[in-house]
């Protein structure tokens, strides 16, 4: 018979005793002793992506967002979120067999400083929207969803909505009215020439319905979103900036829906339409007058409009016709998110640091990120009442100042950066 005051600390060693074992057996990436790596180690400069360890084809990296790791023997490169990236925050001094990753979907918008090429070329490795990064990122739509019926309104109950409901033929939803490109301002002089339905923040004439009106900023993959858009014949689906290859949902979203994008944006974005009449270009047309006059046209004529929409009302052997989707389709039918971009970064800087020679790294270039000076959309000139026009400007000085920082490995102190780049900008050394 075991006294209680026993069986208690029997029972007490038992656990102790499971503690240890569940410690041994189930061992966290995060608690693994950084001395027990054995693998090329991949750090992410702000947690972001993968933590632990990988396997790459027939190649093993370890990632990380643990800063302890920059200076592990095994650290081989460091990744940055663009959108994250502050210039105060890098990691100086850089050591000369440490790559750079630059991981970047969005537009320079929240970081003008990526438009330049003193800046670009202080990273080894790119996924930006850009075709020429080393892993593009597409984010396009599956052809199931680019050619499905499912929220699509046929042009008559379109033309029931304008006449019994009220509603426009053009669909314009912004609520970031401070655009690179002016954009509100050529929809503004649109509004001359045909009615808009402006929802959100920017030129905003109608109401949002209560459905989606308190989140419909973080509803716009949503299927009421999406029945809601389906509604209008034309959608404007104008960026936030005109650089090479930078596509969004704004383009996407109008295509599954069954709603004539409007575009402007990206000058490459023709290269991803189903068809040749999957958009109408706003650089097509000289003015908004004549755009709009061209989609009055449409508006009114059921055939010439349905032939916009092929690749929802004719057998997709027949209106697929972009031999570059249906490249892509051919291997990835349900489209490629930016997850797999992501981890497909990843596993490119695996094996490169794996297998490169180290020394000769690779560098990006503008190329990688292009995006040429702010220009209006409704002038297609320089506007210099955009602050944008300066901002530019601006990060000319910041780029600079930070390649002679990180190549000369010169710690950044914000305040005395801040007082440098105003004196460059002031002095025009840009």
């Amino acid at each position: 018979m075991i006294r209680r005051g026993t069986g208690l600390l029997v029972l007490t060693i038992a656990g102790i005793i499971f503690t240890i074992l569940q410690s041994w057996l189930i061992k966290e990436p995060e608690e693994l002793n950084i001395t027990d790596i054995k693998q090329p180690i991949i750090l992410w400069w702000k947690k972001y992506g993968t933590e632990g360890k990988r396997t790459c084809g027939e190649f093993q990296c370890y990632f990380s967002a643990n800063r302890e790791l920059q200076a592990h023997p095994f650290l081989n490169a460091i990744i940055f979120y663009g959108t994250y990236l502050s210039f105060d925050d890098l990691p100086i001094p850089r050591p000369r067999h440490i790559q750079w990753g630059l991981l970047h979907e969005e537009s320079p918008r929240n970081n003008p400083a990526f438009v330049n090429e003193e800046f670009l070329n202080l990273f080894n490795y790119s996924s930006t929207f850009s075709r020429f990064s080393d892993v593009p990122i597409l984010q396009i739509p599956g052809i199931e969803d680019l050619m499905t019926t499912k929220f699509f309104v046929p042009f008559e109950k379109k033309d029931l909505l304008i006449s019994q409901d009220d509603f426009a033929p053009l669909l314009y939803i912004q609520s970031n009215c401070d655009s690179v490109n002016d954009r509100d301002a050529y929809v503004s002089e649109l509004m001359k020439y045909i009615r808009v339905d402006a929802y959100g923040d920017c030129l905003n004439n109608r109401k949002m319905p209560e459905a989606l009106k308190h989140d419909y900023l973080e509803a716009l993959c949503d299927e009421e979103f999406y029945k809601f858009g389906a509604r209008y014949k034309f959608t404007l689906a104008f960026e936030n900036a005109d650089c090479e290859d930078y596509i969004t949902e704004k383009l996407w979203r109008p295509l599954i829906v069954g709603s004539i994008p409007i575009y402007y944006g990206s000058p490459t974005f023709k290269d991803w339409l189903p068809n040749d009449k999957s958009a109408i270009s706003v650089r097509d047309f000289v003015s908004p007058k004549e755009l709009a006059e061209f989609v009055e046209k449409l508006s009114k004529n059921q055939s010439l409009y349905d032939e916009y929409l092929a690749h929802k009302l004719v057998d997709r052997t027949l209106s697929l016709k972009n031999e570059r989707l249906l490249s892509l389709y051919s291997k990835k039918p349900q489209g490629i998110t930016f997850e797999e971009s992501l981890n497909e970064f990843e596993c490119h800087i695996c094996k490169a640091v794996s297998t490169g020679n180290k020394s000769k790294k690779s560098v990006v270039t503008r190329s990688h990120f292009s995006c040429p000076n702010p220009t209006s959309a409704l002038t297609r000139k320089v506007n210099p009442k955009n602050p944008w026009v300066d901002f530019w400007k601006v990060s000319k000085c910041e780029a600079k100042l930070i390649a002679h920082y990180v190549t000369n490995n010169m710690r950044i102190n914000k305040t005395v950066f801040e007082e440098e780049r105003s004196k460059m900008y002031l002095n025009k050394e840009c």
